[in-house]
């Protein structure tokens, strides 16, 4: 009887230890297949004068006036991942992923650098790496593009390194909410305005639309685009549910101040700060929607808008006042002409400001509500497209028109007298008048043989939620079409994403084209209407093949 009892509990104790190794090994699974978060940041202020470039001439960096930055956020399971990452730059180009994706193969080959997604925020006061300033006489004291662009792929690898390294359990959640940040850009008039506002050759053709164009002028009609207020916004959390970053989506470029002589991040410099203020040392990766028709300026309200902010922000105008930014420029100025130029730049400073606690607003009440729903392991899936659009193709009466355009602005003489630095201005900004009508010509040799462009297209699912992206600067039409027909919850759409292929351009929609005007004209677009709806019709084929079987209700 003994043995038998003693049998008997031997056997037990065995199935318990049994049933423990079990529980821990499903344990351990579960927490192995749910997401693993990490975020790495790293400044990409580059000491010394740096070019800056979002205008078509050059300037050279006086400074740092506010932090720029590469922030990255890994997010994975055991099936698939995303590295996330976001610059405070105009664009960032095809040359420097490559070479960030060559470093890290070579420093951290369990990183999937084809899993990277880098977007920019496309301020106009972000370092460049560009080279767009080659082709004429400078001499002024500037760093050479290629250190540039060698020091940025060194900061870039550096904040994804960290991020990957930095994954552990976790959880997102997610939602929507509204702060109007993007306004349409594109006055519309009653009548073709092209001969009355004129154009410049290799920079725009005006038509019945003028970017920035006035709008207490008798024939104006309205505005090209409406103004969409959405904002989208994905949380991430460590495993004890504290608020790690988040992603925000909004569909406005980041250019404010965007023709100042010092490094700025424009408004996502503000959110940053207050986020940080409020959460701590969070993470933010900052996109760019859809808007390539709208900039942070709003046109036919200037006159409440400063009254707005002369009350609203009296303090922090004149303090900015008394330090304003460094300007090469202001050493030939009087007293009353750097106080214009400050008050001018502190208008712009404040609606940075102003935008910034639009977004923060809506980032609060978002996560209020959509903080009570978190998910530790949704399903991640991350695809890339590549896929051919329509170019935008010219017929010969346009090219021969651009080919007496192009000889005329070639007689143009670069400047010799003056100082460096209204040498630099004067003879960048006809370099970039000769490039870009050189680019239509050469575009117009080559059309037959090449009438597509090819782009990669990243979708990446998460639970319900999905990101689709492009490398353009994305008319607001095209990112309608895509959210109102994808099978998903909500669709961060992102654009200025890298890629490998090549930089982007506009992509203007066919009334864009139609009335021509600044980012729809032949010098900014690479890719036809024809082509914006092709890659609607894609990215809606790549995210139908990511969605889940049934979206939870």
């Amino acid at each position: 009887m003994k043995k038998s009892v003693a049998l008997f509990l031997t056997i037990a104790a065995a199935c318990f230890l049994s049933a423990c190794k079990s529980f821990d090994a499903c344990d351990k699974q579960a927490s192995d297949a749910g997401l693993k978060i990490g975020w790495g940041k790293r400044s990409i202020a580059q000491k010394g004068p740096v070019p800056i470039t979002g205008q078509f001439h050059l300037r050279v960096s006086q400074g740092e006036f506010t932090p720029v930055i590469a922030s990255a956020l890994a997010i994975s399971n055991e099936k698939d991942s995303v590295i996330f990452v976001t610059l405070d730059v105009v664009s960032f180009s095809a040359v420097a992923l490559k070479e960030i994706q060559e470093t890290l193969k070579k420093e951290a080959p369990e990183i999937p650098v084809e899993k990277i997604i880098i977007n920019s925020t496309h301020t106009h006061a972000g370092p460049s790496a560009a080279g767009h300033f080659k082709g004429f006489p400078i001499d002024v004291k500037v760093i050479p593009s290629e250190d540039v662009r060698k020091f940025q792929v060194r900061q870039v690898s550096d904040a994804i390194k960290d991020a990957w390294k930095n994954r552990a359990s976790g959880s997102i959640s997610y939602g929507y909410g509204f702060a109007t940040t993007g306004h349409s850009r594109r006055a519309v008039y009653l009548k073709d305005v092209g001969r009355i506002f004129g154009g410049t050759s290799g920079m725009a053709m005006n038509g019945k639309a003028v970017m920035y164009g006035r709008t207490n002028y008798e024939l104006f009609d309205g505005y090209e685009a409406g103004t969409d207020a959405f904002i989208n916004l994905l949380y991430t959390f460590d495993k004890k549910g504290k608020l790690t970053g988040a992603i925000i989506n909004v569909p406005c470029p980041s250019q404010t101040n965007e023709s100042v002589w010092m490094l700025h991040a424009s408004f996502w410099h503000n959110v940053r700060e207050k986020l940080t203020a409020k959460y701590g040392n969070i993470g933010v990766i900052g996109q760019s929607a859809a808007a390539g028709d709208l900039s942070p300026r709003q046109l036919h309200y200037n006159k409440a808008e400063l009254r707005r902010y002369k009350l609203k922000y009296k303090d922090k105008i004149e303090a900015y006042c008394k330090n304003p930014m460094k300007n090469p420029f202001a050493r030939n100025w009087t007293k009353e002409e750097v106080r214009a130029q400050a008050e001018s730049d502190a208008v712009e400073l404040m609606r940075a400001e102003d935008i910034a606690n639009r977004i923060v607003a809506a980032f609060d009440e978002v996560l209020s509500w959509a903080g009570q729903e978190k998910f530790s392991n949704p399903e991640l899936k991350h695809e890339i497209k590549t896929v051919k659009l329509s170019r935008r193709l010219f017929p010969k009466v346009l090219v021969d028109e651009e080919k007496q355009k192009h000889a005329e602005v070639m007689k143009l003489k670069f400047k010799t007298d003056g100082n460096e630095w209204e040498r630099l201005v004067h003879n960048s900004r006809l370099n970039s008048r000769r490039r870009r009508i050189g680019g239509i010509l050469t575009r117009y040799e080559n059309q037959a043989k090449n009438p597509t462009l090819t782009t990669d297209i990243h979708v990446v699912r998460l639970g319900n939620i999905a990101f689709a992206t492009n490398r353009f600067e994305l008319f607001l039409d095209y990112q309608h079409r895509i959210q109102a027909r994808s099978p998903f919850e909500q669709t961060f759409i992102v654009q200025l994403v890298t890629d490998v292929n090549g930089v982007g351009s506009y992509l203007a929609t066919e009334k864009g084209v139609a009335n021509k005007g600044y980012s729809a004209t032949p010098y900014c677009n690479q890719v036809s209407p024809k082509g914006g709806q092709e890659l609607v019709e894609e990215t809606l084929k790549a995210l139908d093949g990511i969605k889940p079987q049934k979206i939870k209700e």
